[in-house]
């Protein structure tokens, strides 16, 4: 029994970490008339490590695991924001 109530405990807790770390996105047409179907993606925290496009990260929905190097990653993101960094990671956001 209580092999089973740690097993039901560990479950419903990813459960819920997975359920927090995913927003979901509409459908939309952009400017140039083609259809992007609504997805899902990781919810924007701020933090680039925990973002399901980061290197070796696996998206929970094809099962793939993003490829690429992980220092190029966080240099596109640098770039995009005129060379300064606003990712901080914040080790006190995921409190229980």
């Amino acid at each position: 029994m209580k092999k089973t109530t740690i097993l039901a405990v560990a479950f419903v807790m990813g459960w819920l970490a997975l359920a927090q770390a995913q927003v979901s996105v509409d459908p939309y047409t952009p400017k140039d008339g083609t259809y992007v179907g609504g997805h899902y993606r990781s919810n924007p925290d701020g933090n680039p490590y925990n973002n399901w496009s980061y290197p070796r990260n696996v998206n929970p929905y094809p099962g793939k695991q993003a490829a690429g190097d992980p220092n190029r990653y966080l240099e596109q993101h640098q770039n995009k924001n005129n060379g300064q960094n606003q990712y901080q990671f914040n080790p006190y956001q995921f409190r229980w």
